[in-house]
């Protein structure tokens, strides 16, 4: 009984993860796209910029902590 709670949890806490996954993927350039067309292009710009910052330091770390957890 015990394993399969475990199991949901586990399962669960991976679709919470692609969840907000989803949101991230999606929601960075939408919001972009909101910010631009109300009419502060330089705003969304640095929006896009700073979402684009973050989603690649968190593929590399991602990666790196994959690779460090395999060695």
């Amino acid at each position: 009984m015990l394993e399969l709670i475990k199991e949901t949890l586990g399962g669960l806490a991976w679709v919470v993860i692609g969840l907000i996954a989803l949101v991230w993927w999606v929601g960075g350039p939408a919001f972009t796209a909101f910010i631009w067309s109300d009419g502060d292009k330089n705003l969304a710009l640095q929006f896009l910029a700073l979402w684009a910052t973050v989603t690649a330091l968190y593929l590399t770390a991602s990666r790196l902590i994959r690779r460090a957890r395999r060695a």
